[in-house]
């Protein structure tokens, strides 16, 4: 019900806040924090804003009455950052959808002094409606890429290329995603985890 909710919600503010443009990142990580201000500002006073959010996984930090607002990712999902302001054409509304990441963790082996291996994340990429890419923040085609995909019903899925493709479904998303990166020298491992409604709204 919570789930159905918060989609009749994000369509409810897609086309009743479209009179005004947010400008910034579409997502951020846990623990991060970014700024969103709004484009072409034609507020009556500089305390003419009202900055709001639904979907719980982000906290509003500072003044919450400005053209720009600061916001730290809390939890993973998706969350909607939306803005009142007093215009001369009376109250403008606007939204913007943001995801909430969870950063991919590191683990590097003890033996890793002088590690030759420069990668430290990866991204998803949309290929196509069911189906994903993971690509390396950077991608040397000397190393060895491990890559293991948990799904949500206990399948697992594995993969040697630089930059593999897994389908996912919304009712079957990829809950854990693990990859291992070794060189000569030295193996990372990386871990990054998936909240429930992630793939639901992807």
């Amino acid at each position: 019900m919570k789930k159905i909710l918060f989609l009749l919600t994000l369509l409810s503010f897609t086309y009743g806040f479209s009179q005004c443009f947010i400008e910034g990142s579409p997502q951020i990580k846990v623990g991060e924090t970014h700024f969103y201000t709004i484009k072409n500002n034609t507020a009556q006073c500089n305390d003419c804003h009202q900055w709001s959010s639904f979907g719980g996984n982000i906290t509003l930090e500072g003044d919450v009455k400005k053209n720009t607002v600061k916001i730290k990712g809390n939890a993973p999902g998706k969350t909607i950052l939306s803005l009142e302001m007093i215009s001369d054409k009376g109250i403008l509304r606007c939204s913007k959808t943001v995801d909430v990441l969870t950063p991919p963790s590191q683990e590097i082996n003890a033996f890793s002094t002088g590690c030759d291996i420069g990668l430290d994340s990866f991204r998803e990429v949309k290929v196509s409606d069911g189906v994903v890419s993971f690509v390396p923040a950077k991608t040397e085609r000397s190393l060895k890429y491990e890559w293991t995909a948990v799904y949500d019903n206990g399948d697992e899925i594995k993969s040697a290329e630089h930059t593999p493709k897994f389908s996912y479904s919304k009712e079957n998303g990829i809950k854990t995603l693990m990859l291992r990166v070794t060189s000569s020298k030295c193996m990372r491992n990386f871990t990054k985890t998936y909240d429930a409604n992630y793939w639901r709204f992807y």
